[in-house]
């Protein structure tokens, strides 16, 4: 399932790979363009992985729909997806730290007015 429930976007360094493998004249540049193309697709695949085990998949699971084991699985991804995790984690603890930021000067606000108003 897509992230947040909308289409991925695809990355426009990969788009513009794959369309060079498939419509440079040149087979010796398409060839070197498919190559780049396997190192984008395995960072591709890593990234589905992560939000598969975020959306509750099991490394069976994702074993299975990738044609190795569940313990190959974990060994190929399991990196990525801690990655993925200390990224959420990181973002998680930094929102947190601007809506606390945002609701002090919120409060320091509506006491500054308060002041101006009702002074004494």
């Amino acid at each position: 399932m897509p992230p947040q429930g909308g289409p991925r976007r695809v990355p426009a360094l990969l788009q513009a790979t794959w369309e060079c493998a498939v419509s440079d004249p040149d087979p010796l540049v398409a060839l070197g363009a498919t190559r780049a193309l396997v190192g984008h697709l395995s960072t591709w695949e890593a990234k589905l992985a992560a939000e598969a085990v975020a959306a509750g998949a099991t490394w069976e699971m994702i074993g299975n729909s990738v044609g190795v084991s569940r313990q190959a699985a974990w060994e190929r991804f399991h990196q990525d997806v801690a990655d993925l995790r200390r990224q959420l984690r990181q973002e998680a603890r930094a929102l947190r730290e601007r809506h606390r930021q945002e609701l002090r000067e919120w409060r320091e606000a509506v006491a500054q007015r308060a002041r101006e108003r009702w002074p004494g």
